[in-house]
């Protein structure tokens, strides 16, 4: 049986969206929009994977993400704080501390 091709990308960002994060499905299409929307997709040398969870195990002050290979955990996310996640982290190399809780 032939193996799954996976398409590259730079980044990983995989989003709580279990009960205690608030079940945050429209948050997570918001993020895979604005990845798109930069221009981070399949294909871009920069691009970033948008996947759900359904609990990263850490329910505290969700929802909570966290990005890979860079092991970067953020919390309290809504709109405004994944507008500046995609420009200042994933197109800009710079987490954002405000929102990080973890850095490993």
């Amino acid at each position: 049986m032939p193996k799954p091709m996976m398409m590259p990308f730079k980044r990983h960002a995989i989003m709580c969206c279990g009960k205690s994060c608030g079940e945050n499905l429209p948050l997570l299409n918001y993020l895979k929009e604005k990845v798109a929307q930069a221009g981070l997709i399949v294909g871009d040398p920069d691009s970033v994977r948008v996947n759900r969870a359904g609990c990263l195990g850490v329910c505290m002050e969700g929802p909570v993400m966290v990005v890979h290979p860079d092991n970067v955990w953020y919390c309290n996310l809504n709109e405004a704080a994944i507008d500046r996640i995609v420009e200042e982290h994933f197109r800009g190399g710079k987490v954002v501390e405000e929102f990080s809780f973890y850095q490993g």
